[in-house]
């Protein structure tokens, strides 16, 4: 079986690895020698069908192999279980992939949005940030990560986890559009297109520049500063991740396609700063593979 580039499932992995004494294990190997094999775990910014989205921009960069997991929607309490995470490590493991890439969390802090403003007068920004940070949110995104991370801890010395933060929004209330050409992608997600932020916001918040506000220090300053760092510091060596706070792309129009996904094109930009920190967290003798 000639080995693909891209697997969408454990079980396409299972039949292309064999057992471990197998032709097809010693291909494998001899396959990833000097490129990397990569898992991709995450929700939308991953797994969007509309078009080519954070994970086919990284990819597509990459000489290798991937495997895709995770679906739109889905967030960390959902997906980063203590079984689904010793699972996936001891696969990981045993298929010896070098690095598993992450794009889980911002639904999470999205989800609680609508009950922790349901009633509330009207706040600031940083009044509703509070109450975000009171119903500690963020602790249990954080949580859910030191599951994954513990559990990946034990994959082997080299592996790697390469996570990625958020660039401030700009379109604050706005949905994707569909075209022709996407409709039939986009079916099954009709009704889910969003805006997310802005209806769950707008009566506390009271304006989009507030809410803009607001996202930012949930989404770029808070995910950044109370999930992803504090996750590094608690796994030096492990985990790292890309912090897209300062993309100056991101203030163009043209980067967005709704209220939190960027375009094609913007997550293309995106894209060139989350391989920097994958090749660094690939062995040497495979960072060549990644450009």
């Amino acid at each position: 079986m000639a080995l693909k580039r891209i697997y969408d499932n454990w079980d396409q992995v299972r039949r292309a690895t064999g057992t471990p004494g197998s032709r097809e294990r010693r291909a494998w190997r001899e396959y990833l020698a000097t490129r990397p094999a990569i898992a991709y775990w995450g929700d939308s910014w991953f797994s969007t069908p509309l078009y080519k989205n954070l994970y086919w921009n990284s990819f597509a960069r990459i000489d290798g192999i991937s495997l895709r997991l995770g679906g739109p929607g889905l967030t960390a309490a959902k997906m980063l279980t203590p079984s689904a995470c010793r699972n996936y490590a001891e696969r990981l493991k045993s298929r010896e992939f070098d690095a598993l890439c992450l794009s889980i969390g911002g639904n999470d802090g999205i989800g609680a949005l609508p009950a922790l403003f349901a009633g509330a007068g009207r706040l600031s920004a940083e009044q509703a940030f509070q109450k975000l940070l009171d119903a500690r949110v963020f602790e249990a995104i954080r949580a859910r990560y030191s599951v994954l991370l513990e559990a990946m801890s034990r994959v082997r010395p080299g592996f790697r986890v390469v996570g990625h933060g958020y660039a401030p929004l700009l379109r604050i209330g706005e949905p994707g559009a569909t075209s022709i050409k996407n409709l039939g992608l986009a079916a099954p997600l009709i009704g889910n297109v969003g805006p997310w932020l802005w209806p769950a916001t707008k009566s506390a918040l009271g304006s989009k520049a507030e809410a803009r506000r607001f996202a930012e220090l949930m989404l770029v300053k808070g995910f950044r500063d109370r999930v992803l760092a504090p996750s590094k510091a608690d796994f030096p060596g492990l985990f790292s991740y890309a912090d897209f706070s300062q993309v100056a792309d991101a203030a163009q129009e043209s980067f967005w396609y709704d209220e939190i996904h960027p375009t094609e094109a913007g997550f293309g930009v995106l894209a060139i700063g989350y391989n920097a920190m994958i090749r660094a967290a690939l062995p040497a003798s495979k960072r060549d593979a990644v450009a």
